[in-house]
């Protein structure tokens, strides 16, 4: 029983301290340019393999 509630206080105190630092550090106007740039990157990756698939089935 112990061990269980130490494991729940465990992941309690992770998921706290993260959603605290994502908070407290707001990024920089690099930092969130590198962020669009690399996101903009995944979306189109992600497109592409849609469109393959796609373009497989017809």
């Amino acid at each position: 029983m112990a061990y269980a509630g130490f494991m729940k206080g465990m992941a309690t105190g992770m998921v706290l301290g993260a959603a605290a630092a994502v908070m407290m550090e707001q990024p920089t106007a690099k930092q969130r340019k590198k962020i669009m740039k690399k996101t903009e990157g995944l979306f189109r990756n992600i497109g592409s393999a849609i469109d393959t698939a796609v373009g497989m089935r017809g």
